[in-house]
């Protein structure tokens, strides 16, 4: 159970403010007074790890450019929940509108080559669901590059994704047919209650893997799709605008960009025009 003073740990007011404002500018997320409790479950094991009895004794190691606590305290606060095809309507779009679109396009360029970015990959589970749709796509149209980037903030989640194994659950919306060729499956973990099944190395080589703040621009640029989904709700809507500034600058002309169906970009100014729910296009 710990330190029994840490057992009965409370974050004051002063504490959670001091705290949201480090998450604030280092990640652009803003937390809400609702996130207190995820701020002590998620944090409540480390400082006791620390023997900190107080948010307030945490608040100087978070702020020490020298510690590595800043990324370890990002990491707790930004676990996502996601699954293979998640929304598959939009994987859908991608495979059967964007995907010959692209060919039709490049075949007028002279170029044979997809550029894909997931944005905010979490464990994998989205760009690796791309790469998918990618396989099975372009494998009946052979001699075409696909280059796949997928960028986390979070280097626990980044970690998990490059190993590639996951839970049953997280395979929910993958058809069987696809788990038995992408997939093989694991012994039973006694530890977690869960069967787990390793992806193929054929498309784990196919994704590549990089950490990145989205208040930052991203190396990569040219990009025909980008991803970026059930994450702007997390911003205020000055760090919206400048991730989607920013954004926005790594993708062609004409290029889409692909958010959750519950988020809109309605209160930003972008060069992307909404084309249907969850879906834009760079325009200019």
């Amino acid at each position: 159970m710990g330190n029994s003073d840490n057992f009965n740990l409370r974050v004051t007011d002063k504490e959670y403010n001091a705290l949201k404002d480090i998450m604030y500018a280092r990640t652009g997320v803003l937390l809400k007074p609702t996130k207190k409790p995820l701020i002590l479950t998620r944090l409540r094991k480390r400082l006791e790890e620390l023997n900190i009895k107080r948010f307030m004794e945490y608040v100087p190691l978070l702020e020490d450019k020298r510690s590595s606590e800043i990324e370890i305290f990002v990491n707790a606060l930004t676990t996502n929940e996601t699954y293979f095809f998640r929304h598959t309507k939009q994987f859908n779009f991608l495979f059967e509108k964007i995907f010959p679109e692209i060919i039709e396009t490049r075949r007028a360029e002279g170029r044979r080559e997809i550029k894909i970015w997931t944005a905010a990959c979490s464990t994998g589970e989205e760009p690796y669901s791309i790469a998918i749709a990618c396989r099975e796509f372009f494998f009946k149209h052979p001699g075409w590059g696909v280059k796949i980037c997928a960028s986390d903030v979070n280097s626990d989640v980044l970690a998990f994704a490059k190993e590639g194994k996951y839970s049953e659950r997280s395979l929910k919306e993958v058809p069987e047919t696809m788990v038995k060729k992408y997939f093989r499956e694991m012994d039973f973990d006694n530890k977690k209650k869960w069967q787990s099944f390793a992806l193929s190395d054929e498309i784990k080589k196919m994704v590549d893997f990089y950490q990145h703040n989205l208040l930052k621009p991203f190396v990569q640029k040219g990009f025909d799709v980008i991803f970026l989904r059930n994450v702007m709700i997390y911003f205020d809507n000055e760090s919206k605008q400048k991730v989607v500034s920013n954004i926005q600058n790594n993708l062609i002309t004409g290029g889409y960009f692909f958010i959750s169906l519950s988020e809109s970009l309605s209160d930003v100014n972008s060069q992307l025009e909404g084309i249907r729910s969850g879906i834009y296009q760079k325009v200019k």
